[in-house]
C-alpha cells in the first residue's frame, strides 16, 4: 500500500512543479513579447476581463482599457519595462494560478531625465476556454520613488 500512495504523492508533487514551470514560462514569454511588441506584446497576455491596478484609485479592466492606460507609455521610445519571475504556483490546478517577481520600469520624466523605478509584481493567470493562459489581474508595487540613472 505505501508504495502506492507514495507514487501518487510523487505525481502530485510532479504535477505541481510543471504547472509552475508552465506560468514561469508564460511569465517570461510575456515579459519578451512586452520587450519586443511593447503595447500589443502587453495587451496580447491579458484576458478580455482582465484587469491591472495602478496608481490610479480604480482598477483598469478590459483589453480596450488596458491598452488606453499604457499606450502613451509604450509610445515613448525612453519607456522600458522588464521583470523576471521569481516564483509561480497553480491555486487551482489546470484553472488558476499566479506569478511573482521583481520588474525594472525606464521612463524620462518632464525634465527629460531618464528615470529607472523597480518593484515587486504579481499577475493572477487563468485557463481560458480556448486552452491558452491569460492574466486576469496584474498588480506591482514600486521599491520606493523613481531614481535617476546617471
Amino acid at each position: 500500500m505505501l508504495p502506492i500512495v507514495l507514487n501518487v504523492l510523487i505525481a502530485y508533487a510532479q504535477e505541481k512543479n510543471d504547472d509552475a514551470a508552465l506560468l514561469m514560462q508564460l511569465d517570461r514569454d510575456f515579459d519578451e513579447a512586452t520587450a519586443e511588441r511593447r503595447i500589443e506584446g502587453w495587451v496580447y497576455y491579458f484576458a478580455p476581463n482582465g484587469s491591472m491596478l495602478s496608481d490610479t484609485s480604480q482598477p483598469i479592466t478590459g483589453l480596450q482599457e488596458i491598452r488606453t492606460a499604457m499606450e502613451p507609455a509604450f509610445k515613448d521610445s525612453s519607456f522600458s519595462l522588464r521583470w523576471k519571475p521569481t516564483k509561480a504556483e497553480m491555486m487551482m490546478p489546470d484553472k488558476l494560478g499566479y506569478t511573482i517577481g521583481r520588474y525594472e520600469r525606464l521612463r524620462k520624466n518632464s525634465e527629460g531625465k531618464l528615470m529607472k523605478s523597480t518593484g515587486m509584481y504579481a499577475s493572477v493567470w487563468k485557463k481560458q476556454p480556448d486552452g491558452s493562459w491569460k492574466i486576469i489581474l496584474d498588480t506591482g508595487h514600486p521599491d520606493g520613488p523613481p531614481l535617476e540613472v546617471r
